[in-house]
């Protein structure tokens, strides 16, 4: 009796091995819940603002807009670039301490390699909201600025040959002191920048990949710049835009028109 049981109960288990198959082949999984969005970062004793993340290019093009900055002691908007020769090349706008005392704003540019190279400037300018231009040609770095994102003007350059601009934490946009390794410090004013970059791909501009600058160095000859803000605020959703506010946060940026000056 037990050995006539003994088929039956071995198709009876095909049979359920069966029905458990179609099943399953038949379930579709869930899709995963969505990544939650982007939320505003606290940064501290660092720079604050947007690193690059695109492609190598030949151009970049900064977006600020100043809404509000309280900062005893100054401030600078830098839109800083690593080339693929090693020099650190910079375009910063704002005040300078001058005998303690803050001078008007105005555009400056360094070159720097381990030492500082090259400095220049132009007069001083009020501009809130403009745009900053690095850009190479011809085996030189031109420094130059926009206010109405259609016509520009190009106060500086300097001999860099045959280079590019890098994608790395090096490359960005940001607020920090007025300069000389000096720090933003931020008080219980309202502090609001909004910053965008936009990077050249040969023919057009296009808004850059971007990212919430990070604190860690990137193993090369230069990271971060040295100029840093206390405290602040700092929010991306990663495409162009982002956002330094204190002392609250912001998660609302602005991606303006591209510009329509040409490198």
């Amino acid at each position: 009796m037990a050995s006539g049981n003994a088929p039956k109960a071995a198709i009876l288990a095909i049979f359920i091995l069966a029905i458990i198959i179609a099943i399953y082949g038949h379930y579709t999984a869930p899709p995963p819940p969505p990544p939650p969005p982007p939320q505003p970062q606290l940064v501290t004793n660092q720079p604050a603002g947007l690193y690059y993340n695109g492609p190598e290019t030949t151009a970049l093009a900064g977006y600020y807009c100043i809404e509000g900055i309280n900062s005893s002691n100054g401030y600078s908007i830098q839109l800083n670039a690593l080339l693929s020769n090693g020099l650190w090349v910079q375009n910063m706008y704002g005040p300078w301490l001058s005998n303690g005392q803050l001078t008007q704003p105005y555009y400056g540019s360094n070159v720097w390699a381990k030492t500082l190279l090259h400095t220049g400037a132009t007069q001083y300018i009020n501009a809130p909201c403009a745009w900053m231009v690095i850009t190479i040609n011809d085996g030189t770095v031109y420094f130059g600025y926009s206010l109405d994102g259609k016509n520009i003007v190009w106060y500086d350059s300097y001999p860099v040959g045959n280079a590019t601009i890098e994608s790395v934490v090096s490359t960005e946009l940001v607020l920090g002191g007025y300069g000389n390794g000096a720090q933003a410090v931020l008080g219980n004013g309202t502090t609001l920048v909004y910053l965008a970059l936009y990077y050249w791909n040969g023919t057009n501009w296009e808004p850059a990949p971007v990212g919430v600058l990070p604190i860690y160095t990137v193993g090369r000859s230069y990271t971060i710049t040295a100029e840093t803000v206390n405290n602040a605020y700092v929010f991306t959703s990663g495409l162009c835009g982002g956002v330094v506010s204190w002392p609250n946060p912001v998660n609302e940026t602005i991606c303006p028109s591209s510009p329509s000056f040409k490198p």
